[in-house]
């Protein structure tokens, strides 16, 4: 008898397996599905909105940076607000599409066009009177008297707003046109070294080389550029007509390479015409030997040379050669304006010399080498300085970066060794971090160097200092600023 119970329990049991879901657990699994279903549609939703958006902004930065591309072309006294915005319209493909407020129709999305116009008035040449109906940007050099053409270049801001939806997006490019000179100023008509023919080169070695200019039609003042900067020396009248003119270029104390020289004309007003420039190219000397020679063993058995750039404007090139190897360990074909060369396959003798060539073309365009660098012993036991002590960094109000630190005391272990430099990591430890060799010949306990280059962007900073073997410390802890 109580088997049979259990047989009919049993059969019982796998009745109700076999009755399937109830209506209540088919609700929950559907709305479960439901929800999953509607998570990836939004997940869907917001992936295509951010993919619109994207495109979206692409399309209205290349659209801004067309219209400034625009502005370039169009005369620069119309390049005003709002005058330019007429002129931009009258381009193809800039046209306005609505007679309305200034809009621009691309890839089915309808952009509205704000174009901003003001003068900048660079600093550079001593600021000016103002004496002009133009708009200054506000961040333009203050007034001043001694620049007679403030309006040095105009700076164009265009933003390109659109509709999402609700919501309203823009971007904004900024360009830069500089000013040409009015056609009502006297304009320079030649720029010539006087007793050289174009090319201008210079190969002898002269304090000075005479600059004669002409002009269209009598200037009252002139002034001269190098390198796009106004110089100090005066450019004076050449003769009774008032059409030419003549400054000196003081060439003494510069290096050989290749130079802009420019003038520029004012009338009474002190409106300026057309600038003039010519390029010259100064070649009278070889090359100078390579200076501040480093370089040392390092633990994956090779040898690491480095030197500081030559000043000279025409190198082309460096070899590195190791004293008793029969050519050099880095060639100028693979060199080229490399300052870092590595020995992958030194000998393993105790010292090894190595020493620095530079290079450039004499007039003749042929390969012109310098003397030898001052010849760097590498030894092959040696061991590293002790680590600078007290790293600190500061941001100055230029926005550069201020590094302070103490050097060590006693500088180095091995007796007769000293630290012959420092060097600056960036944003890492690794080879590519290495940013700056910093030679301090003050001898002070304490060792000041500025980042100039932070771009507006926190880095993290690492000194370490290296002897005269070439032998490193060990890093510093970072510090960000």
């Amino acid at each position: 008898m109580p088997t049979e119970i259990r047989t009919v329990s049993s059969f019982s049991n796998i009745q109700r397996r076999q009755d399937g879901f109830t209506l209540i657990e088919v609700i929950v699994a559907s709305v479960v599905l439901m929800v999953g279903v509607l998570s990836v549609i939004g997940l869907l939703n917001a992936a295509n909105g951010a993919t619109t958006r994207t495109k979206n902004h692409d399309t209205a930065t290349n659209l801004a940076r067309e219209l400034i591309e625009g502005a370039r072309s169009v005369p620069y006294e119309k390049v005003s607000s709002p005058g330019v915005t007429v002129e931009l319209q009258r381009l193809p493909g800039l046209e306005d599409i609505d007679g309305g407020s200034y809009t621009v129709k691309r890839k089915g999305v309808t952009f509205t066009i704000t174009v901003d116009v003001c003068v900048m008035d660079d600093p550079k040449d001593g600021g000016g009177p103002r004496a002009t109906t133009a708009t200054f940007c506000s961040n333009s050099a203050p007034a001043g008297a001694t620049d007679k053409n403030p309006e040095d270049y105009k700076r164009v801001a265009v933003t390109a707003s659109w509709k999402e939806g609700a919501r309203t997006r823009k971007t904004t490019q900024t360009g830069i046109i500089n000013n040409p000179g009015s056609a009502s100023g006297p304009a320079v008509r030649s720029i010539i070294p006087r007793g050289y023919t174009s090319p201008y080169q210079v190969t002898t070695d002269v304090n000075t080389v005479t600059i004669d200019v002409s002009t269209s039609s009598k200037p009252t003042t002139m002034a001269w550029m190098l390198d796009g900067s106004r110089q100090s020396s005066a450019v004076t009248p050449n003769g009774s007509t008032g059409l030419l003119w003549q400054f000196d270029w003081n060439i003494k104390t510069l290096d050989d390479g290749i130079y802009v020289v420019a003038a520029e004309a004012y009338d009474v007003y002190g409106v300026s015409g057309p600038s003039r420039q010519e390029t010259v190219v100064l070649n009278r000397f070889p090359p100078k030997p390579p200076k501040q020679v480093a370089g040392g063993r390092t633990k994956f058995g090779t040898v690491e040379i480095e030197w500081t750039a030559n000043s000279e404007r025409d190198i082309i090139g460096y070899q590195v050669f190791r004293v008793g190897a029969a050519s050099p360990v880095c060639d100028i074909a693979s060199q080229k304006l490399s300052t870092f060369c590595v020995d992958t396959s030194p000998p393993g003798d105790d010292t090894l010399e190595y020493y620095v060539r530079a290079y450039d073309r004499d007039p003749l365009g042929n390969v012109r080498e310098s003397a030898d660098s001052t010849h760097l012993i590498v030894t092959k036991d040696n061991t590293a300085p002790y680590p600078i002590q007290g790293l600190s960094a500061t941001k100055l109000p230029s926005g550069d970066t201020q590094l302070t630190w103490t050097r060590p005391s006693p500088e180095d272990p091995d007796g007769g060794d000293s630290v012959q430099f420092f060097r600056i990591y960036r944003d890492g430890i690794l080879m590519a971090n290495r940013y700056e060799r910093y030679f301090d010949s003050s001898g002070s306990p304490t060792v000041v160097w500025s980042d100039i280059n932070t771009n507006g962007v926190a880095h993290a900073y690492y000194v370490t200092a290296v002897d005269t073997h070439y032998a490193e410390s060990s890093f510093t802890l970072p510090v960000i600023k």
